[in-house]
């Protein structure tokens, strides 16, 4: 059996010792930071799950960052966006992640909200602007977001998803940030929309990120109470069961808002000589005044903008399935090549409900590391929690349907089956970690209908 690691923790030994390590990771993933005064200690923030890099990190916020611009109507007056930068980047001199180059971006729509991308790419509404009376209201939310980042609480999102995957990458992994693996493990994350929707910040994420923005406002001379004043607000304009953007993505039960009164108490923050509020602050909101905000109906929201991007993404899937025998019924063949080192490759199917799909595969993968030992796509008898199919040979050619579908079917080197399910064919290797594979597959898919 080929042993793995995961990020740095090593699967070696016994089933018990294993089971040790599951249960250790388990754990690691559901710690829970508040209720203990220790875990507040700067030292252990932004630890935990993660398999990003911050070049990866970087490198996957400015890929979400691309996509998404190409969408909103960002807000380009150097006044606006010079004062909300300056604005963050004093949060960020005080923060305890200070080596990012954080983006900030103001986005021409009336929608409060505000969010945060992974490696420091924030983004404000104007109609968060616009609600806000007070600099330190706005400092608040800014600081929130930027605590998300300190946090890294996308990332461990992110590294979840993977891990319930299959898929195991860390910044100890020679996975480079502009390799062919690496795009695969980005593909595997997911576009933006895939992002967002995965994007649940668990309870502890919200509080932490809370603690870190009352925090640094305190330090970077922000009044936190204007952040515990917004946020009660934002929540006091509810009305017949209408929930802000902000709200929605950033809930705020009565706790958080009870731990943000004490943590202000307990620290004695917000001492007199903290300012409330600024002549920029007047300025800002003045210049946005003057600005045309988006006619109704045509406001690009970040849920509009999501939405164009799903609409393009699933029109150049149509543009691609144009093979004639496909809509004639015919059969449709296609040849596609898996790597050893592959995680999830594409095929260019698409298959349906009730189609029978028929696959035949040869060649070789060298599945051990530094080893002449070879197996065909049926792999060779192993056993791992890490894999697609724990119980399928190691290094098999296994399937999916669907980028982000956790139903894996072993294929083999020969594979007869009737689709139960529509979407992408995906074909991969069942392996706890690929990257150090060898050799590959060819396979020729034939679908049926």
């Amino acid at each position: 059996m080929k042993r793995r690691h995961l990020s740095r923790v090593m699967f070696r030994g016994s089933r018990v010792q294993q089971l040790v390590a599951l249960l250790a990771l388990v754990l690691l993933v559901h710690a829970t930071p508040l209720g203990d005064k220790d875990k507040w200690q700067p030292e252990k923030i932004g630890k935990g799950l993660n398999f990003f890099s911050q070049n990866q990190e970087i490198e996957l916020g400015r890929s979400y960052s691309s996509q998404l611009n190409g969408e909103l109507e960002l807000i380009n007056d150097p006044h606006i966006t010079g004062y909300v930068e300056e604005m963050g980047r004093r949060i960020v001199g005080v923060s305890l992640r200070r080596d990012l180059d954080y983006r900030f971006f103001v986005v021409n729509t009336k929608e409060v909200n505000a969010f945060a991308l992974p490696g420091g790419f924030i983004y404000v509404n104007r109609g968060l602007i616009e609600t806000t009376e007070s600099e330190s209201e706005l400092a608040g939310v800014i600081g929130h977001e930027i605590g998300h980042v300190v946090g890294k609480h996308s990332l461990k999102q992110l590294s979840k998803k993977l891990l319930l995957a299959g898929i195991t990458v860390g910044a100890g992994m020679a996975v480079g940030a502009k390799s062919k693996k690496w795009g695969q493990v980005v593909s595997i994350a997911g576009g933006i929309g895939v992002f967002f929707a995965a994007l649940k910040y668990s309870r502890d994420d919200e509080r932490e990120a809370d603690w870190l923005a009352l925090t640094e406002l305190d330090k970077a001379g922000y009044d936190p109470w204007g952040m515990v004043q917004f946020f009660e607000k934002l929540e006091g304009t509810t009305k017949g069961g209408h929930m802000p953007a902000f709200l929605s993505t950033h809930p705020l039960p009565a706790e958080r808002k009870a731990n943000m009164r004490r943590q202000i108490a307990e620290m004695k923050l917000g001492q007199p000589g903290l300012a409330a509020s600024s002549r920029g602050f007047d300025v800002c909101r003045s210049r946005l005044a003057t600005l045309s905000a988006p006619p109704p109906g045509r406001d690009k929201t970040l849920s509009n903008a999501l939405a164009a991007l799903q609409s393009k993404t699933e029109s150049s899937g149509e543009e691609r399935e144009v093979n004639p025998a496909r809509r004639s019924g015919q059969s449709l063949l296609e040849s596609v090549t898996i790597p050893g080192d592959s995680l999830w490759i594409d095929t260019g199917v698409d298959v349906t409900s009730e189609d029978l799909l028929e696959v035949e595969a040869s060649g070789q993968v060298f599945w051990k590391k530094n080893s002449d030992e070879s197996c065909g796509p049926d792999g060779v008898p192993g056993k791992g929690f890490w894999k697609p199919i724990s119980k399928a040979n190691t290094a098999a050619l296994v399937g999916k349907v669907g980028q982000n579908s956790g139903n894996y079917f072993l294929v083999g080197s020969k594979c007869s089956r009737r689709m139960d399910e529509e979407g992408r064919l995906f074909l991969g290797i069942n392996d706890d970690n690929n990257f150090d594979n060898r050799g590959k597959f060819e396979v020729r898919i034939t679908v049926r209908r």
